[in-house]
């Protein structure tokens, strides 16, 4: 059931299925901390040698790898940079960094923890790491905006993890799992300040489970009339804490009915319900997955067809009303920037996507949202599934 269940899930993102077991261009050790991988082909470069204004931290064939945007331009692996071994059997859930300090690393029944250099990027296991749970079902991962919580969706055991972060050196301690009551738990989103949790089943479910966020614990307290009667696949907050965006990701090449609109719910400040703002705004292709920026201002569609990924579109947010307009022009801008999905830095300048086997850049005009590649991609960089990769600026 879990494997149906994650396949299903992955073509909603347009995410192409890859091994942690296969070998591609590198040889890679089989747990977690400083890996053996060697580089035994072509594909991925050096470089780095500028200074960082963005770091891209990405799963590839069975181990983390990084690379680095500099003050020139340059979009290129780092120098030296030691390769992180991952488990190469279980269900993945997720890469995500916290505070711009944190690197974590979910698979199965560990989660993997690393500090990262704040000048070179490199990465360093965390004292205690990996750090083991009782769950099995890892899906996928986030944080509260705060970075005092990590939350890990158990698909099939429909729970969601949750571990308070030591907010001086990464490691984690379980504050315990707790039932969404859904069929099945796909992806978690808290609001923009940290007050509510909410988690979808995917699209393959009906409902969305709404939880309180104990500031001080972590502890989650369900909301009244949690689970709600809500189809969609993914959501994500914006800073004000009043809206949630999110897409159906229902598209003819995962046998649903097109669903080209973008949905906006407000959230109710004293209970955590969510009430549908209007009718879903449209879009001009079907979106998979979108991204709000980190200013609020604008959100991001990730598109997909029969046979592949559309151009993304681009969307001005009103964080009053919950109104989504088309930015002026953003299909013919944006249609040489196609990817799956997109993540951005913490300062919103950058856009970081990873589309088929390579990684690219766009920077992020936050005045117009128009957004512009740079440099060449960097090819030979493995196959993405979900959250494989995540972006964040120095410290």
């Amino acid at each position: 059931m879990r494997m149906k269940v994650r396949a299903l899930l992955s073509s909603v993102i347009v995410l192409a299925t890859m091994s942690l077991v296969g070998c591609g261009h590198y040889t890679c050790g089989a747990t977690f901390g400083n890996s053996s991988c060697t580089a035994t082909g072509g594909g991925l470069g050096t470089g780095g040698n500028g200074t960082a204004v963005a770091f891209d931290f990405f799963l590839d064939t069975g181990s983390i790898d990084g690379a680095m945007l500099d003050t020139s331009g340059n979009f290129t692996l780092i120098n030296n940079f030691v390769s992180q071994g991952v488990p190469l059997s279980g269900a993945f859930g997720g890469m995500i960094v916290v505070q711009k300090q944190w690197l974590y690393v979910t698979n199965s029944t560990q989660i993997g923890a690393y500090s990262i250099n704040g000048t070179t990027g490199a990465l360093t296991a965390i004292a205690g790491s990996p750090f083991l749970y009782a769950g099995t079902e890892a899906y996928s991962t986030t944080t509260d905006p705060a970075g005092k919580f990590l939350f890990l969706t158990g698909a099939n055991n429909a729970q969601v993890w949750v571990f308070a972060i030591n907010q001086t050196s990464g490691a984690l301690t379980t504050v315990g799992a707790f039932s969404t009551g859904t069929n099945f738990a796909a992806y978690p989103t808290t609001d923009g300040k940290g007050n509510f949790l909410y988690v979808t089943e995917g699209n393959l479910g009906s409902e969305v489970a709404a939880f309180t966020i104990n500031s001080t614990t972590g502890s989650l307290t369900p909301v009244a009339g949690s689970p709600f009667s809500i189809s969609i696949a993914t959501l994500q907050g914006e800073p004000t804490g009043q809206f949630l965006l999110g897409v159906t990701g229902n598209g003819a090449n995962n046998g649903f009915t097109p669903d080209d609109h973008v949905y906006v719910y407000s959230i109710n400040q004293s209970t955590g319900a969510l009430t549908q703002v209007g009718s879903p705004f449209a879009t001009t292709f079907t979106p998979a997955t979108l991204a709000v920026h980190p200013s609020g201002k604008f959100v991001y569609t990730f598109n997909q067809t029969v046979i592949g990924t559309s151009p993304m579109e681009g969307f001005q947010f009103n964080s009053s009303t919950g109104q989504v307009t088309p930015l002026a022009g953003s299909i013919s801008p944006f249609n040489a920037l196609t990817a799956p999905a997109g993540t951005f830095d913490q300062s919103g300048a950058y856009l970081f996507m990873h589309p088929g086997t390579s990684l690219s850049v766009a920077s992020v005009d936050t005045t117009t949202g128009a957004l512009t590649g740079i440099g060449a991609p960097i090819t030979g960089a493995g196959n993405p599934v979900a959250q494989s990769w995540a972006a964040t600026d120095p410290h």
